[in-house]
């Protein structure tokens, strides 16, 4: 091995050579669509450039619609944050992060085609409650409005495997939240026209009671949930109960 000659790298040197190895690269961008402007912030560039652009779509494709259509008042400035340290699925902050989206990359790297968790997040930004989770804004109907919204102006929720319920199975009631609240959301709108936007603002506004559901439909809940239930179940109607927001 005498031929063989060596070069010392500074040690200084080594180290940057090994900590830039496979280090992804930090993508910020700012866009503006129709009035809308989202800044979109992924430091570890955790998101490749074809994922980051189905985000993008479908935020603006989502929030533009739903806001329109619920509370054009609703931000016009929108931050989308993917952060690998967070390790729910996607969630909507409070006070000064009320307009900010934050996503676990990793769900969206073993779910890639669940991009519609976009859209479910960008109609808790329109809903813009002044609370979560207590008897004026029921945390039950907050998620059922976000995924009634979801099926609603979904872009490809076909491709997630993402439906709402035909059935409601034993144990399901109105207050489930999330799909099971929305599939009802969806067939009392069909019965009664403008509920869905009329709870809506009742709740924006701080002014839900249980008894905007006589006022809206002619009938208390609890006999509006055995209506659609019944022909899919024997599901029991529920008292309300609390969630968190997600």
């Amino acid at each position: 091995m005498s031929g063989m000659r060596f070069r010392l790298l500074p040690l200084a040197l080594v180290a940057l050579s090994f900590s830039s190895f496979g280090q992804t690269q930090a993508f910020d961008t700012q866009l503006t669509r129709d009035g809308v402007t989202l800044n979109y912030q992924d430091a570890r560039g955790a998101l490749a450039a074809p994922q980051r652009k189905r985000v993008i779509d479908t935020f603006f494709f989502a929030y533009l619609r739903e806001r329109a259509d619920f509370h054009p008042a609703a931000p016009s400035m929108v931050r989308i944050v993917i952060d690998p340290a967070y390790t729910g699925i996607a969630f909507v902050g409070d006070k000064d992060q009320a307009a900010t989206i934050t996503i676990n990359p990793g769900w969206l790297a073993q779910h890639p085609n669940d991009i519609d968790l976009v859209t479910h997040e960008a109609m808790h930004i329109v809903q813009g409650y002044p609370g979560y989770g207590d008897a004026r804004v029921p945390g039950w109907l907050v998620e059922g409005i976000a995924d009634y919204a979801r099926d609603r102006y979904g872009m490809d929720n076909t491709a997630a495997g993402w439906a709402l319920p035909v059935k409601v199975e034993k144990g399901q009631n109105v207050d489930s939240g999330y799909r099971v609240t929305g599939a009802f959301l969806k067939w009392a709108e069909a019965e009664h026209p403008g509920l869905v936007l009329a709870l809506d603002k009742a709740l924006r506004e701080g002014r839900y009671t249980p008894a905007l559901w006589q006022k809206h439909t002619g009938k208390a809940l609890p006999a509006l949930w055995t209506q659609y239930a019944k022909p899919r179940s024997d599901a029991p109607p529920p008292p309300a109960r609390r969630g968190k927001r997600h």
